[in-house]
This record gives C-alpha cells, structure tokens and sequence, in this order.
C-alpha cells in the first residue's frame, strides 16, 4: 500500500470517527499526515526494542481481621 492511500485511509477514519463532519478534509488530511509521518518514521529496530508490557495490578492489601 502507498503513503498516500495510508494517508487516506487515515484521514477517512479521522472524518469518520469525528461524527463526518464538512469542510474539516484539510484538517483531516494534515492529521492523517502526521500520524502516518510518526508512525513510519519509527524504525522496525526502535519498535523491538521497545517491547509491550501488561499493566500490573496494584498489589493486593491485607484486610485486616475482624475481632
């Protein structure tokens, strides 16, 4: 897929998920610009080396007991 149809998908699901509203595609397509931009310009070595991890729950307090 080229940058640009990236671009426009991009730029769809921003208009999309914005309710569609008109006269907004400029804006839309300068954000999808920037997404893209962003995420392209991550390279595959910098996204390995930052590896995913869950979310830890907080440890579990004791209740005290009643008496």
């Amino acid at each position: 897929m080229s940058r640009e149809q990236i671009v426009r998908d991009t730029a769809y699901a921003i208009w999309e998920a914005e309710g569609k509203p008109v006269g907004r595609n400029a804006e839309h397509w300068r954000q999808a610009e920037e997404r893209v931009a962003t995420s392209l310009s991550a390279s595959p070595d910098a996204r390995a080396a930052k590896p995913k991890t869950a979310a830890r729950k907080p440890a579990a307090t004791a209740k005290p007991k009643a008496t």
